[in-house]
């Protein structure tokens, strides 16, 4: 497996991760559209007699353009998150295969690390512990990966 295609795995994650943040800014806009009732509102008078209004009246209400334009959004943003999960569990069925498939065992857990759990460099030496640093992880990897092409 070439790294592209794992780096294509930890950039979905992202982009799921994006989505689901989407998805909640429209929901709260939504929600704060419905909770405070109007978003809107105009004074009319109620008509005249002679020159003199007969009384004003103000009426409230929610755009009903923007209102579904937000609900269209959330509708594809939700559509679209279910396709990136259909999609990033086949790729992370594939990915485990691959990293499973791997025999050294300190290489499995170091591509583990860094592609299933999205860690730095840093991060990974960290959890690797004893005598590894962030260099010496990210070396066993490339070194790895070009071996395997």
């Amino acid at each position: 497996m070439e790294k592209h295609i794992l780096e294509q795995y930890t950039d979905l994650q992202q982009e799921e991760r994006d989505m689901v943040r989407r998805i909640q800014s429209v929901s709260d806009k939504l929600l704060n559209m419905e909770m405070s009732g109007y978003m809107v509102a105009d004074s009319v008078t109620c008509g005249k007699k002679g020159k003199k209004p007969l009384g004003t009246r103000t009426i409230k209400g929610i755009p009903i353009p923007e209102y579904d334009k937000k609900r269209s959004a959330l509708k594809t943003y939700k559509m679209q998150l279910k396709l990136l999960d259909d999609k990033l569990l086949q790729m992370l069925i594939e990915v485990e295969k691959y990293i499973q498939s791997i025999e050294d065992s300190r290489i499995r857990r170091i591509i583990r690390y860094r592609y299933i759990d999205g860690l730095s460099w840093v991060r990974v030496a960290h959890r690797m512990g004893g005598k590894h640093t962030a260099d010496s992880c990210r070396m066993a990897h490339n070194l790895f990966l070009r071996d395997e092409k």
